[in-house]
């Protein structure tokens, strides 16, 4: 099945019925919800379900450090399923399937551009990095042993069916995690357990005790991990960045800072001063747009534009933003820069209202709608974004 395009609000895709409003006010990191659809070809966009083997295999053979092979406790060594040239035995994995192993592609973001651009779409909505792993699940077989994940999960049932077991109604606490907490099965309560059938959506917040089986027939899911930034992500790039310009944290502890009570007492205001610095609007902007610079770049670099969608550029043509595109206005030696993906488009200075129009703009426009520049200079602007693949024109139907 080729690549296909996602919808443009790829998380109320994934969601509905239940809006996007209700699910981060009603459901988000309060507890799982399973959304039944009814629909098993809700999901096959993303991924065919029977050929995902396939798929999977064709996209990870010359990456097969993306692919586990799990049977409960049992993990399959790499050794066990690659060719000496080191790429993947495709044989080995189909015969792992045959004898129970459950098939598992990391990040298949990477390798699938439906899959990143699922994930591009949900990181833009949310400013949350995303990722992608397949599960394909024989029958009567259980994966993973009963386990929690660091982040929120959304699980896409794709074929087939798996029942969920949840254990408790208290998610293990983030600082528990933090020690890398091993949960003891022995000492679980009895689960909860729901059924997913494909084209259901279920989403498990961070921290929530949880296994899964397969009952009779095989299963195919997709897990989309939301990596939420905490408190300590902002510190840390705010701090870093304070530290590459300001010598406050640079500022020596005294002698004898371990051992004298009275130099110890002292070490206080020292930190104050660190933290005060570090809460001043400045270094929360640079760790900010730390933040934002990472999330820029984790974007697909779209599709170059060709010299023949150029031609004919005039103030009443319409023109819209690639979708799904996260990207920001960043300033640069010369000017300003309009940065998205891996890519950095500047101008001189006077083109910054018409940067921040097109960063923040996601219906299509008039060229003549930017603002702040000439006729000219909108449509020279307009002609290099066409080419570096940021703008597009709309399909005239």
């Amino acid at each position: 099945m080729p690549d296909a395009e996602v919808p443009q609000s790829a998380l109320a895709w994934l969601l509905a019925p239940v809006t996007v409003p209700a699910f981060l006010d009603e459901v988000w990191d309060a507890a799982p919800h399973h959304i039944r659809r009814g629909r098993p070809d809700y999901f096959e966009q993303l991924l065919d379900g029977p050929s995902a083997l396939e798929q999977l295999l064709a996209a990870l053979r010359t990456e097969p450090t993306a692919l586990r092979l799990v049977r409960g406790p049992d993990h399959l060594e790499p050794e066990r399923y690659t060719l000496p040239d080191g790429t993947l035995d495709a044989a080995r994995v189909r015969a792992a399937a045959d004898e129970g192993y459950t098939i598992i592609g990391n990040n298949i973001e990477k390798y699938l551009r439906t899959m990143s651009t699922l994930t591009h779409g949900v990181e833009v909505e949310l400013n949350f990095p995303t990722h992608v792993n397949a599960y394909l699940t024989p029958p009567r077989s259980t994966g993973f042993l009963p386990h929690y994940d660091h982040h929120d999960v959304l699980v896409l049932q794709i074929q087939g069916g798996k029942t969920w077991h949840l254990y408790g109604d208290e998610p293990v606490p983030p600082h528990r995690m933090q020690q890398m907490y091993e949960v003891d099965p022995a000492g679980l309560p009895e689960p909860t357990s729901l059924r997913l059938t494909a084209g259901d959506t279920l989403y498990l917040p961070r921290g929530r005790v949880h296994s899964a089986e397969t009952g009779a027939e095989p299963s195919v899911h997709l897990t989309v991990g939301i990596h939420v930034p905490t408190v300590l992500t902002l510190l840390t790039h705010a701090l870093h960045l304070l530290s590459l310009r300001d010598d406050v944290v640079h500022t020596r502890l005294p002698a004898r800072h371990l051992d004298d009570p009275q130099v110890r007492a002292g070490l206080g205001a020292l930190l104050h001063d660190g933290l005060a610095a570090v809460e001043s609007p400045a270094a929360v902007a640079e760790g900010l747009g730390a933040m934002q610079d990472f999330l820029v770049r984790r974007g697909r670099c779209p599709v170059v534009g060709q010299v023949a969608d150029t031609v004919g550029l005039d103030a009443d043509t319409v023109v819209r933003k690639q979708q799904p595109l996260y990207s920001r206005v960043t300033t640069t030696a010369d000017g300003v820069g309009l940065q998205f993906a891996q890519l950095i488009v500047t101008a001189r200075p006077d083109h910054e209202a018409a940067m921040r129009f097109l960063s923040a703009r996601v219906e299509p426009f008039r060229v003549g709608e930017l603002p702040g520049l000439a006729v000219a200079q909108q449509i020279e602007l307009t002609r290099s974004l066409i080419m570096s693949g940021f703008l597009v024109r709309p399909a005239i139907t």
